[in-house]
């Protein structure tokens, strides 16, 4: 029997390798005459359930001018 932490964990720890960050990730908002449509990514729609009429709490920082959507 092996001692010791597995590779696979180690290399989930490293903090020397770099991943590209998801979190930046550019959309093209739809504008209509009464409305916005915001769309969602589908990398981003594989990860979530989205439910037909799903309600989504909005943040607005008039500051940074920064839209945030929480589930």
């Amino acid at each position: 029997m092996r001692k010791g932490i597995p590779s696979e964990i180690l290399k989930e720890l490293n903090i020397k390798i770099i991943e590209k960050s998801k979190n930046k990730i550019s959309v093209t908002a739809v504008v209509e005459k009464h409305q916005v449509k915001l769309p969602v990514p589908s990398e981003i729609r594989r990860e979530l359930e989205f439910s037909k009429g799903q309600k989504l709490i909005v943040k607005y920082n008039s500051k940074t001018k920064t839209l945030s959507y929480q589930l």
